[in-house]
């Protein structure tokens, strides 16, 4: 892997390739589909930008008119900074350094941490638009850990739905349950002065892997009519997090997360919360860690 600085002369937009003279040389970079995506507003020529590089080119076809061209790229890893000089001011538009100071705050916390997953019921197979469903927790699991990353806690329950229709084959099937397992499931009730309870003895920061889990949970407060136990501040959506740092648009499923550090991605995905939870909680450790040994 190579750094680069330099100002980009030419971009071509279909091929994704732009071009900077380094040492009177012209070479070509090459971004990815998402990477264009994200940073195609900031590139146009005259804009100074600070990347790493993978080290060998590869071949690519880029057209000047309707002259085909064979040139040789790098594939862009990730911008570090990009800037716009003008006389009068410089604009910065992306810098890595900044948002790495936001996710070092996040991963290196202090106090309790839980990670949370909650699974939740489906629209039966019969659903059609415009008809109402409200998705409501149908199982819960998480996992209390101290400052220094000791599990003191980890527990797992159903919960039975106010609405049985969310009790349906396409809820059964996707979180591989029948409706015999649900007997001796938990109201919510009893789960929400479960959670109370914790979150008043360790008030910890509550990681969870998505925006869906608090959604859900903040309609149950009100589906309920109970009042709400956490805000949002209380919450750390880690993939969120993890797009951030890559520079990634669309969502990340929890499973495939594990290739951003080298690791092997699961084979089977069950969708039970205790599960998911762990997986959360693992990811976050291998966040941290890969985060703190740059």
């Amino acid at each position: 892997m190579q750094i680069v600085y330099g100002v980009i002369r030419r971009i071509h937009l279909k091929e994704r390739i732009f071009e900077i003279k380094i040492r009177d040389k012209i070479q070509y970079f090459y971004l990815t589909r998402s990477q264009m995506k994200q940073f195609n507003v900031y590139l146009q020529p005259g804009l100074f930008v600070h990347l790493k590089c993978h080290d060998n080119q590869l071949p690519h076809v880029i057209f000047t008119g309707r002259r085909k061209t064979k040139i040789l790229a790098y594939e862009v890893v990730n911008f570090v900074k990009m800037i716009r000089r003008s006389q009068s001011k410089m604009t910065v538009y992306f810098d890595l350094t900044t948002i790495r100071r936001g996710v070092q705050s996040v991963l290196n916390k202090k106090g309790y941490r839980m990670f949370l997953d909650l699974e939740f019921t489906l629209p039966p197979y019969s659903f059609q638009g415009g008809q109402e469903f409200v998705a409501e927790i149908v199982q819960y699991g998480f996992y209390l850990e101290d400052e220094k990353g000791q599990v003191i806690l980890k527990e797992q329950s159903l919960i039975k739905p106010k609405r049985h229709s969310g009790l349906n084959l396409r809820t059964y099937k996707f979180l591989n349950l029948k409706k015999s397992d649900f007997q001796n499931a938990i109201s919510f009730r009893t789960f929400y002065y479960r959670l109370k309870d914790i979150i008043n003895l360790y008030q910890p920061t509550i990681y969870v892997w998505g925006k869906n889990d608090i959604k859900v949970l903040e309609r149950a407060y009100e589906l309920h009519k109970l009042k709400p136990i956490t805000m949002r501040m209380n919450f750390i959506n880690l993939m969120q997090i993890l797009k951030n740092y890559y520079g990634i648009k669309t969502d990340i499923g929890l499973f495939n997360a594990f290739a951003f550090f080298d690791e092997e991605i699961p084979e089977t995905q069950d969708h039970d919360a205790l599960q998911d939870a762990m997986m959360t909680r693992n990811l976050y450790h291998l966040f941290k860690q890969s985060f703190n040994n740059l």
